[in-house]
């Protein structure tokens, strides 16, 4: 009897030390499921952040591929690349790591600005269009412009850009009748001189007012001739005009220009980015004294598709397109958007 006593303390001591044995087992494991699994989500997170300071950049920089190289974030480490798809449309891989756990995270995107497509340097809407011009040295160039002013390899747009085929056609025999047809080759860019081409009709009063929505100044119309610095390529400004504008003077401005009626520039007026004038009759009077220059797009037309939209070239101004201009002050100004197409974890 004493001995059967002792062989079951025995088996009863040999099973409880298997069991402890065994729960200690399961505890190891399931505290380094446990870490395993904390440290994959915050791979994960460190891979999100990577994608959210892309998509940041991004809307600031429609044209930024740079992407970031083992960058402190979210308690770990990042590295993003960033590729074109397709027209404006790339792929971002962001490859997060934390403790020596990673993780990709790879979005195709769409990137788009809130504004219509920029199909010519200076587009005229308005079913009668007049071109006329008292100088010779005026410039009107779709070709595509870097911010320091040299060209880019980029294609070009037109030059002009009317809303139909007609009108192009009139806008064309108008530049090669006028001085001797010596002023057509002033307006370059796609197709060649005289660079005149059609554009899809877009909802110009739509624009106007949503840039007039969001203006950042307000000036009072009227006439002005002083030195002004308005705005910067970091920090631009949409100045909103209720009413006729007329600049002499130097004045630099960089951002939208939204104008309700005629628009006059003449001295040594610079602007960097959007110009969009409109009214009933607009007359676009560039130069007769100095050398105005806008660098980016301008539009302007008519709320009265049976009035004349003048456009009258004076001097030695320029207008000439440039898309890295435009997509760096819309990206400075929070006007662009980046639209997720695909998203793979």
């Amino acid at each position: 009897m004493g001995q059967q006593a002792i062989i079951i303390v025995a088996l009863a001591s040999l099973l409880v030390g298997i069991s402890v044995t065994g729960f200690m087992g399961v505890w190891d494991y399931s505290n380094e499921t446990t870490a395993t699994l904390f440290e994959r989500e915050q791979a994960l997170n460190v891979s999100r952040s990577g994608v959210n300071l892309a998509v940041s950049q991004l809307r600031q920089q429609k044209s930024w591929r740079a992407g970031y190289t083992n960058l402190a974030t979210a308690g770990g480490t990042v590295t993003v690349g960033i590729v074109d798809l397709g027209l404006d449309t790339v792929r971002i891989t962001s490859v997060g790591t934390i403790n020596n756990r990673t993780h990709t995270t790879v979005v195709d995107a769409k990137l788009s600005s809130i504004f219509p497509t920029v199909e010519s340097a200076l587009t005229v809407f308005g079913d009668s269009v007049h071109v006329s011009s008292s100088g010779k040295s005026f410039l009107i160039d779709g070709s595509d412009y870097r911010i320091d002013g040299t060209k880019s390899a980029n294609p070009s747009v037109h030059g002009l850009g009317v809303q139909s085929g007609e009108s192009a056609q009139d806008v064309i025999t108008q530049l090669e009748t006028q001085r001797g047809g010596s002023i057509a080759e002033n307006v370059q860019g796609k197709g060649g001189a005289p660079s005149v081409g059609t554009f899809n009709t877009s909802n110009l009063n739509d624009l106007h007012q949503f840039y007039k929505d969001r203006a950042t100044i307000i000036l009072p119309a009227g006439k002005y001739a002083s030195n002004t610095v308005i705005g910067s390529l970091e920090r631009p400004e949409i100045l909103y005009v209720p009413g006729d504008l007329e600049w002499r003077g130097t004045i630099i401005g960089t951002g939208i220009l939204v104008v309700d009626g005629q628009l006059i520039m003449k001295g040594n007026i610079e602007w960097r980015g959007i110009v969009l004038a409109m009214s009933g009759d607009v007359t676009l009077e560039l130069g007769g004294s100095g050398n105005p220059s806008i660098l980016g797009t301008a539009w302007i037309g008519n709320k009265d598709p049976n009035k004349v939209t003048d456009v009258k070239v004076n001097g030695n101004p320029s207008i000439r397109y440039s898309y890295e201009l435009l997509m760096t002050v819309l990206g400075n100004l929070g006007l662009l958007q980046v639209e997720m197409l695909r998203y793979y974890e």
